[in-house]
């Protein structure tokens, strides 16, 4: 990724949106997940476009941005895609939210939702795993779910996003999942 006025004026907007919003199990800030994920894309070679949009993928599901924003600044495209891999609203139920999610990415046209979408679960896997290994099973319950149901919706996304397309940033997902199954072996085992 090099840098240009948009990826600029995505970073001050991702900033901008999220404050000092930490994520949950207090695994560091939001700001800090979201440009994590946007270089994920980058490292794997996307587009500006894709690259935009994994840094802004949680401001509709989790800020107050007005889509326009998005569509005004960055197009019509980055906003889809952030849609693609937004969560409906956060009063439904866990498991109803991530079907949801899970529909959205078997339906989207964009490619590049895939990429933001693998690439968000790399980190999240990444520090999940840490997380894990760190605290044991209990800080899966800021969660609202158990390890079995972060284990079926992590494996349910890749299996999702493999059987639509074809790319090696799904290797690095799957590594990272291998990773989180084994920890949570460990952690059970424990």
């Amino acid at each position: 990724m090099t840098w240009s006025p948009r990826i600029e004026l995505a970073i001050n907007t991702a900033i901008e949106a999220h404050g000092l919003r930490r994520r949950k199990a207090k695994r560091g800030y939001q700001t800090g997940h979201v440009l994590s994920v946007a270089l994920i894309t980058a490292d794997f070679g996307f587009d500006e476009d894709t690259v935009i949009a994994a840094m802004l993928h949680d401001t509709l599901e989790d800020t107050d941005l007005d889509p326009d924003v998005i569509r005004s600044n960055f197009g019509q495209l980055v906003l889809g895609m952030v849609r693609d891999v937004s969560e409906p609203q956060k009063a439904a139920p866990w498991q109803e939210r991530k079907e949801t999610y899970i529909e959205q990415l078997r339906s989207t046209p964009r490619f590049g939702s895939l990429a933001v979408a693998s690439a968000d679960k790399i980190h999240n896997l990444t520090t999940m795993t840490m997380e894990l290994e760190r605290q044991g099973p209990v800080f899966i319950e800021a969660f609202n779910t158990n390890l079995e149901g972060m284990l079926w919706y992590q494996h349910t996304v890749l299996a999702t996003v493999t059987a639509r397309w074809s790319h090696p940033i799904l290797d690095a997902h799957r590594n990272r999942l291998d990773a989180f199954v084994s920890a949570v072996t460990r952690a059970q085992s424990a």
